[in-house]
């Protein structure tokens, strides 16, 4: 039996049973399987032997790699090598106690060991997928129900992919920087709990990346646990103890006798979402849950009045007050803060609460409260929602988190567990949920769930109330009123120190407040500060110690913008791509109030308002470029295309980066088109299968009237993703423009416009409703307009009528089409039209006059804004 103390022995198996545990097998693992012919699988130095044997020497002992240094391609070639591996390490019988280990359920499984002792397992409490660790693309987590079993070092089944068994190997791997697997694997080990399991850790390529993570290289990493048969001289236990790693004596065999006690025979999937969610605790109760099931489940939480002001009374002290204050200068609200009385409960969530009240009970599809970034909306919204649990103790309250595969699964799930029961379901940012919104809300029947959530003002209008408006109540949350000035004061004085507030009387601290007639994030900032938003804003990033600091807050002030995070694994690679100096704990200990992890453990930074201002007034461009650049690297270990290979949250942020419209407007603020098309054309090699990728980069150059290469990487998006109808839009509109604005109409011209046409007609006729962009309106604006520039009257007449009768038997007609139809009956009419200017500034602007400062308008086109 394994020896281990009380104290270790909790925390393994509270690892183990929440999911956290991280299995890495050395050779050891493997000892006591068996090969094709009965004999136990060849170490390390019986390899050695065999090899020296059938090259012809006598073996003295020596290591594996001077022995295949000396042999291998000299006496025995690559072939025979290679046969020698397949015989050795294939159609291998696995262990009992190999096979015990996969009774339960590891976060990953990595192994040293090239054998299929694994693969012949048949029986294991989770689905596994395979990786070899020199060839395959990293893969996202995708949850407790599967497990990714990456061999590291090779696999004896697929010798066309290599192996690593010498230090020249190991070498060229680092040399290289081609082991995406590795460095995934550190980032496990920093993130969970890892067993390592016959092994000496003597692994280059792994303490490399384990270095590159510790803040020192004295830094200790996270809790790590050995186990092995080995003795080690007190020195050897003091390295381990050293580096917080925990020497479990044993064999694997002594390893699963001890599960097997201390824990039980298994480990499901079911178990350990049972571990961590009162959910599927509830969900198990009731039904037995499928595979997808538990799936899901991971994703929902269940909220109740009683546990929610449990957890809310846990903030006491101290650690209340240093939540007041995060919370009080930006950064978002929990369901645990919303439930104590730190938020103040404004006059405006009165008028909140009772819509939010009405629209459940009349068992509205959605109810949906939208405001300005900063406005408090979120708060009160979570306020609104916990006294509606307080008030009404007989509504299950669920909540489905951002990082959700499938929303529309999350909502079944809830009603299958509620037939009969009308179900609160709180969605936190609609805009997250993207296309699908309406599909996934009218999959169930009407009154059976209620889903809330909440949007930005723009895209509520823009893009959210065209999906789901026809089912959804919604709710404007305004600004703060006089009444509000009393409660917010207090909470100001009573969590913020702000010398110069406290000085002033309670008429001027009133008087302050009400001078602010910003959102109520900035009016809170302004009132305990003699200076504007921005001024404070612009000082707190340039007083930042150095650069490090200043890129780390770019980085997460990127994906805060984004609404989605980044997490904590992709925040410490991009960083450590970009540091002079500091390591990534010493540059995060100087954010410290400025970046934190939100409820899903993603690092956010304060809140958008202020990061906002950063990147569009404050840092300079080449910053943020080489900022994004950095994040867009953590990207390129993926399997093409990004969106289908990573999590929601990681797609999200990724689309985010890419986006023209983003990096395109903050090229043109600044006049450094040139510097934003640097972001493009650093990945024309790591993306190049990407459709999304090469529409940006598309759209980017469109944008600023570069419209042949436009069209070149158009078409590569549509090579790269066939039918995307987004791409297939953006080249048909660029196609438009470049017929209008052709000197002559020769068959050239004619082409461009007949393609453009056909494209843009097919798309109409697939989708209409559901997107972000309307072909039909493109035809009417653009086509109609290149074809009268080009004085094809009578043709332009004649699709003006067909363009004009098809936007009329459209049943639910937007404002773009309503303008549209106007604009082709005045011509059908009086045979006038108005030509639209859209010609864009050129790439070679940056080297032109810089623009006066001033607004400037932003004129809304009929072409596609963002494949996102």
């Amino acid at each position: 039996m394994v020896d281990i103390n009380q104290h270790d022995s909790a925390l393994l198996i509270k690892a183990i049973m929440d999911g956290d545990a991280v299995l890495f097998l050395g050779a050891g693992a493997s000892a006591t399987s068996t090969n094709s012919k009965g004999e136990r699988v060849k170490q390390g130095r019986a390899l050695a032997e065999r090899l020296a044997t059938e090259a012809g020497f006598p073996y003295a002992g020596e290591p594996l790699p001077d022995v295949l240094e000396a042999v291998t391609g000299h006496r025995i070639s690559k072939q025979q090598f290679v046969d020698i591996l397949q015989a050795e390490y294939t159609s291998t019988t696995p262990s009992d106690e190999l096979k015990k280990l996969f009774k339960y359920s590891w976060r990953r499984i990595y192994t040293w060991n090239i054998d299929d002792a694994i693969e012949n397992t048949k029986h294991s409490a989770q689905t596994r997928r395979y990786v070899n660790g020199l060839s395959d693309k990293v893969s996202s987590y995708t949850g407790i129900e599967y497990v990714h079993v990456v061999h590291l070092h090779g696999e004896a089944l697929k010798p066309e992919h290599g192996f690593i068994f010498t230090p020249k190997e190991y070498n060229a791997r680092l040399n290289e920087d081609r082991h995406d697997w590795y460095r995934q694997a550190a980032t496990d080990y920093v993130a969970k709990v890892p067993i390592f399991i016959g092994s000496r850790l003597e692994e280059p390529i792994l303490s490399a990346e384990l270095d590159r993570a510790r803040p020192t290289p004295d830094s200790q990493l996270g809790l790590a646990f050995l186990v092995t048969p080995d003795d080690f001289t007190p020195i050897q236990l003091a390295g381990f103890a050293s580096r917080n790693i925990v020497v479990v004596k044993g064999y694997l065999s002594d390893f699963v006798q001890w599960l097997d006690k201390a824990i039980g025979p298994q480990v499901t999937p079911l178990d350990v979402s049972q571990s961590n969610s009162l959910f599927t605790r509830k969900l198990a109760a009731r039904i037995t849950p499928t595979k997808s099931e538990v799936d899901t489940a991971d994703s929902i939480v269940l909220h109740t009045w009683l546990d929610t002001k449990s957890k809310a009374e846990e903030l006491q002290g101290l650690a209340r007050a240093e939540v007041a204050r995060a919370f009080l200068e930006g950064f978002p609200p929990t369901w645990k803060l919303a439930a104590t009385d730190i938020p103040v409960w404004l006059t405006k969530t009165t008028e909140l609460y009772t819509a939010l009240s009405s629209s459940i009970a009349s068992r509205d599809r959605m109810f949906l409260v939208y405001g300005q970034a900063g406005s408090g909306k979120t708060t009160a919204l979570l306020q609104s929602m916990i006294r509606f649990m307080r008030e009404n103790t007989s509504y299950p309250v669920y909540e489905i988190k951002s990082d959700a595969k499938s929303l529309r699964s999350s909502l079944e799930l809830i009603h299958k567990l509620h037939k009969d029961e009308h179900a609160v379901v709180y969605v936190g940012d609609a805009i997250l949920f993207g296309d699908l919104l309406e599909e996934d809300i009218l999959t169930l029947p009407a009154g059976s769930l209620t889903v809330i959530s909440s949007a930005r003002t723009s895209e509520w209008r823009r893009h959210i109330e065209r999906r789901v408006g026809d089912v959804t109540t919604s709710f404007e949350f305004q600004r703060f009123v006089s009444d509000d000035h009393a409660a917010l004061i207090d909470r100001l004085l009573k969590y913020v120190p702000a010398p110069y507030f406290r000085k002033l009387s309670p008429s001027q601290r009133a008087e302050k407040l009400a001078s602010s007639k910003d959102q109520l994030l900035i009016a809170l900032k302004e009132a305990t500060s003699s200076e504007r938003f921005t001024k404070i804003i612009a000082d707190e990033y340039e007083n930042l110690p150095d650069d490090d600091c200043r890129n780390l807050l770019l980085i997460v002030g990127l994906a805060t913008m984004a609404r989605t995070g980044i997490s904590k694994g992709a925040t410490r690679e991009a960083f450590n791509r970009i540091r002079k100096s500091l390591s990534f704990e010493g540059a995060l200990g100087h954010l410290a109030g400025i970046v934190s992890p939100n409820p899903s453990d993603r690092y956010v930074a304060r809140h958008e308002v202020y990061v906002r201002h950063i990147i569009e007034n404050v840092a300079d461009f080449k910053s943020i470029i080489h900022a994004a650049i950095q994040i867009l690297r953590t990207y390129t270990k993926y399997d093409l295309p990004i969106v289908k290979n990573v999590v929601r949250l990681d797609g999200a942020l990724f689309k985010f980066i890419l986006n023209h419209d983003f990096i395109g407007e903050n090229a043109r603020r600044r006049n450094e088109i040139r510097r934003g098309l640097e972001l493009y054309k650093s990945f024309e090699i790591d993306f190049q299968l990407d459709g999304h990728y090469w529409l940006q980069y598309g759209q980017y150059l469109a944008m600023f009237g570069e419209l042949e290469p436009a069209i070149t990487v158009l078409t590569k998006s549509i090579e790269a993703y066939p039918g995307n109808s987004y791409a297939l839009h953006a080249l048909a509109d660029l196609q438009l423009r470049v017929a209008y604005e052709r000197q002559n109409y020769d068959s050239e011209t004619a082409r461009l416009l007949t393609a453009a046409a056909t494209t843009l007609e097919a798309l109409h006729a697939r989708e209409y409703s559901d997107v972000d962009y309307y072909p039909i309106v493109t035809l009417s604006e653009k086509y109609i307009g290149a074809l009268i520039k080009n004085r094809q009257m009578e043709t332009a007449l004649d699709a003006s009528r067909r363009y004009y009768k098809i936007i009329s038997e459209i049943p639910h007609e937007n404002e773009q089409m309503s303008k549209a139809k106007i604009k082709l009956a005045h011509f059908i009419t009086h045979r006038t039209w108005k030509a639209v200017d859209d010609a864009p500034q050129p790439l070679k602007a940056r080297d032109a006059k810089r623009r006066k400062k001033g607004p400037r308008k932003r004129i809304k086109r009929a072409g596609p804004k963002n494949a996102g």
